[in-house]
């Protein structure tokens, strides 16, 4: 015999006895269910039908029972692409002028610098110590937020490798003179930045691994110009200050 187990919403699974052939004069769908088949004859006893036709009548009935309608599952998945289709509306709309603002990187710091490292330098025969910048918010700080520079005051950046440099003044309400310096240390050109200067005043040289900047007229005022060799203490810039470089 074969046994078929049927899962019914909202009621307990029913199990329905399916008669299969057999090959001797045993029940039909097994002992003590059916009445057996008399010996030597081909029919089944009165009362065994009765119970068989009882038995397929209660299946049929609990096989009928109330079930949910056949448009919960189509309602349910109507409310899924409802949610989702609102899901991307929301993702797509515009964002604010704050949410697009907040959505640039800043790098710089919104303070003043303190208490920058510094290396000793020279500038040709001259010796100086300079403030150091060579972190990514270091570099995109700089001068900013400060009232002023000394006279003798410098700051050097140092980056990874030669390229085109562009050194700008946005939140810096002063002056300051600018040398541009290449990989070996030599000062390529010098050029006027102008407060609060947010274009910037990109080099002509694309070899330029180093800046400095100082007050203005520093460099005309001792005598440094392009052509000018600037080195640390214990030897080339790239060499010594390089390597400590975060920023390409």
């Amino acid at each position: 015999m074969v046994r078929e187990t049927r899962a019914l919403p909202g009621r307990r699974s029913a199990i329905l006895f399916l008669p299969i052939a057999s090959s001797g004069p045993e029940s039909l769908l097994g002992r003590g269910q059916f009445s057996r088949l008399p010996s030597g004859r081909g029919e089944v006893s009165v009362s065994g039908v009765k119970r068989l036709c009882a038995l397929l009548l209660c299946v049929w009935w609990v096989g009928c029972g109330a079930q949910p309608p056949a448009s919960a599952p189509a309602t349910a998945r109507t409310e899924a692409s409802s949610n989702a289709a609102s899901a991307v509306v929301r993702s797509s709309a515009p964002a604010s002028a704050t949410e697009s603002a907040e959505s640039e990187p800043v790098f710089h710091l919104a303070t003043a610098q303190v208490q920058l490292p510094r290396v000793k330098l020279w500038i040709g025969s001259r010796e100086i110590v300079s403030e150091v910048c060579h972190t990514v918010p270091q570099i995109a700080t700089g001068l900013m937020h400060r009232t002023g520079i000394g006279p003798e005051e410098t700051m050097l950046f140092i980056f990874a490798g030669p390229r085109e440099r562009s050194f700008y003044m946005k939140n810096v309400p002063f002056d300051i003179d600018v040398a541009y310096i290449d990989r070996e240390g030599v000062i390529q050109e010098i050029v006027r930045l102008k407060a609060n200067d947010a274009q910037g005043v990109p080099s002509k040289s694309s070899r330029i691994q180093f800046v400095l900047e100082a007050a203005p007229e520093y460099f005309a005022r001792h005598g440094f110009g392009p052509g000018t060799l600037i080195s640390t203490e214990r030897g080339a810039l790239a060499e010594v200050l390089g390597p400590i470089a975060q920023l390409n």
